[in-house]
């Protein structure tokens, strides 16, 4: 009996001794992989040597140190994979404040995998531990000098990190960025470039404001509505949404959906440019709210809505708010979800609310998230309108803006196959997640409707009510094939824009730039507009809806430096 066990005490010894060697073999090449230089090199070498050096000079152990070292390189490298998978944007530094926020992992609970991927970590930390634990008697620790020059390599590292923060410099900062011929990074090198989220300036734009300032000349003024009062204005954001009849998906019939449909009242509509796909709600929020593009904020891109949107000094609730106009946000998850709320409050919204805010949906278990299903959103804009009118400031406008989030990711797989997308060319399963998806948006234009309703009866004050896709859906699978020939067609939902007075009918644009949509909202209003607003309207009209994709590029780098420039005022300068 002594003997077998004696046996399995040394095969699980060996075994291991296996998974430490196979640990610090895949983290020294998950650390280095991407390098293209030698300083790149270092950086991306520090994901396993920092950490390593640190532990040996604190502990001197060194099994302990390369376990610790290695099980901290791949517990970020695997964060990093899962949080591209899942939110297809990579890890940056700013994620420990969304890590430290348990009111944001309200949208990780939707994605029961990542707790399988966590067991699985911690699974193998703790047979690490187990392994460093039995070596620990058998080993003495690193003489005393050795600790200490382990420490020093450690502070030189730290020294060689912060002066090569800017070594790789992205003029776009994409979600894989291209810092070499790769066009990949590695772990440690993205981490790095991501701390400049916490240096601001003002994006250098070299191009002439000239030839932009002209064209606005020679555009001439657009006729906007003339009204006794300001309309009320209600904007609002459809989680996930896109038109399902833009795909191709021949033998399926799919439901009348009347939202994506022009009604009486439609003054513009078309196909939106966003700057994201199935995720990341916030950059269409950032473009939606202050009518910029994520693109031009380089390592800020990640962050922008939080870390730039803070810092606009006009957008469309201060615009709004210059003409009397009471803000309200109206939010489907936790005011502290990504600092959103905090965020509202700083571009200029008066009031920033949620459900709990509602008695009559508090009552309802669960968190904000899992009571704000779409007609109750609806439900509860109705109310916050008509109070507001009904009450002691009745008489100013009202800007509400809300978002629904029971479109989002993810769909079920298991759903009973409708609207014959079982004959429709693509895999059962996905013909499942869309039928999921597609029940969804039934809800969704039935709450549009109960709006519009609303908003349009007989004897209403005016009212502007626009709704826009923020993005398209994630369905963990390759979306079918699109009906439309536009470059980057994932990055493409739909808008609509309704008045119940008298206006003109905005001609068509082939394709919206999602930044625009607050200078047409702006427009349809008929407020005075500022010096930043009234170039938002102008280059939309002169580049028939295209920002980044104006085929105009001297337009395009004239208008930029001219909405950067100290005159627009859109930020502010340090003299």
């Amino acid at each position: 009996m002594s003997t077998l066990k004696s046996r399995a005490t040394a095969v699980a010894r060996v075994l291991l001794l296996l998974l430490r060697l196979l640990a610090v073999v895949a983290a020294l090449y998950i650390s280095v992989q991407y390098s293209d230089d030698a300083w790149c090199l270092l950086i991306n070498g520090c994901l396993f040597l920092l950490p390593f050096a640190l532990l040996l000079g604190l502990t001197g152990r060194w099994v302990w140190s390369l376990s610790g070292a290695a099980a901290f390189a791949l517990f970020i490298y695997g964060m990093g994979e899962l949080k591209f998978i899942y939110f297809y944007t990579r890890l940056i530094v700013a994620d420990w404040s969304f890590v430290l926020e348990p009111a944001n992992w309200t949208i990780v609970r939707q994605y029961p995998r990542i707790y399988t991927a966590l067991a699985g970590f911690s699974t193998g930390l703790l047979l690490l531990i187990v392994d460093a634990t039995l070596a620990t008697p058998h080993r003495p620790r690193l003489a005393g000098r050795f600790r200490i020059a382990s420490l020093v390599l450690a502070g030189l590292l730290v020294g060689a990190l912060a002066t090569q923060r800017h070594h790789h410099t992205w003029e776009v900062w994409l979600d894989d960025a291209n810092c070499n011929t790769a066009n990949k990074c590695g772990v440690a090198s993205r981490l790095l470039f991501s701390l400049q989220i916490y240096e601001f300036e003002v994006p250098p734009h070299l191009g002439d404001p000239t030839p932009f300032l002209s064209a606005e000349v020679a555009l001439g003024e657009q006729a906007r509505p003339q009204l006794a009062q300001h309309p009320d204005v209600v904007l609002w954001l459809h989680e996930s949404t896109f038109n399902p009849r833009q795909f191709q998906l021949p033998g399926a019939k799919l439901p009348p959906l009347p939202m994506f449909e022009a009604s009486p009242q439609t003054r513009a509509m078309g196909l939106l440019r966003t700057h994201t796909f199935g995720g990341k709600t916030w950059l269409s929020e950032f473009s939606a709210l202050s009518g910029l593009v994520p693109d031009d904020f380089g390592a800020h891109r990640a962050r922008v809505f939080t870390t730039i949107g803070t810092k606009t000094q006009t957008n469309l609730f201060r615009e709004l708010k210059a003409q009397g106009y009471t803000t309200i946000v109206l939010m489907p998850t936790f005011k502290r979800f990504y600092g959103a709320g905090r965020t509202y409050e700083q571009m200029g919204a008066d009031r920033i609310l949620t459900l709990r805010d509602f008695p009559e949906y508090d009552q309802y278990p669960g968190d904000e998230w899992d009571i704000a299903e779409t007609p109750r959103m609806a439900e509860a804009a109705i109310k916050l309108i008509r109070e507001h009118r009904a009450g002691p400031d009745g008489a100013k406008p009202l800007f509400l803006y809300f978002l629904s989030v029971k479109e989002h990711a993810p769909y079920l797989a298991n759903t009973p196959i409708g609207y014959k997308l079982d004959k429709a060319p693509i895999p059962k399963s996905l013909a499942a997640k869309l039928t999921d998806y597609v029940n969804r948006l039934v809800t969704l234009d039935d709450a549009v409707q109960t709006i519009n309703d609303y908003l349009f009866a007989k004897d209403a004050r005016p009212a502007v009510f626009a709704y826009f896709g923020d993005h398209q859906a994630y369905y963990e699978a390759e979306s079918p094939p699109y009906r439309f020939k536009l470059p980057e067609p994932k990055h493409v939902t739909q808008f609509q824009l309704r008045t119940n007075f008298a206006a003109a009918r905005e001609p068509g644009m082939p394709l919206m730039d999602i930044a625009f949509l607050p200078g047409l909202v702006v427009d349809y209003a008929g407020v005075d507009r500022d010096n930043y607003f009234e170039s938002l309207s102008a280059m939309r009209r002169l580049c028939k809806g295209a920002l980044d994709d104006c085929a105009d590029k001297t337009l395009l780098d004239s208008y930029k430096a001219r909405i950067f420039g100290r005159e627009v005022g859109l930020f502010p300068f340090e003299e």
